[in-house]
C-alpha cells in the first residue's frame, strides 16, 4: 500500500512537470498530459478486467491510481492558475 502512494506522487510530481514543459507557448495545452492519462488508465482498467487473475488485479490497481493522480494533478494545475489569474491583477 506504501508503494501506491509513492508512485501517486511522482505521478503526480511528473504530469504538472509536464504540463507546464509543454505549455510554454500556449496555456491551454497544459490541461491535455493529465487528461490523456486518464484516458488511457480507463482503459487499462477495462483491459485489467479481461487479464483477470492476480496480474489483471495489480494492472488494475496501478492503472487506477495513475487515473486519481491525473485528476488530482488536474485539480492542482487548475487551482494554480485560477490563482495566478486571479491574484496577477493584484500586482499589475
Amino acid at each position: 500500500m506504501g508503494d501506491l502512494y509513492i508512485v501517486s506522487i511522482i505521478m503526480i510530481a511528473s504530469l504538472i512537470v509536464l504540463s507546464y514543459a509543454l505549455s510554454r507557448k500556449k496555456t491551454t495545452i497544459k490541461y491535455i498530459a493529465p487528461l490523456i492519462v486518464g484516458v488511457i488508465s480507463v482503459g487499462v482498467v477495462i483491459v485489467s478486467f479481461l487479464i483477470g487473475g492476480w496480474i489483471g488485479m495489480r494492472v488494475g490497481t496501478i492503472s487506477f491510481t495513475a487515473f486519481i493522480s491525473s485528476l488530482i494533478s488536474l485539480l492542482i494545475i487548475f487551482i494554480a492558475e485560477s490563482a495566478k489569474r486571479k491574484f496577477s491583477k493584484y500586482y499589475r
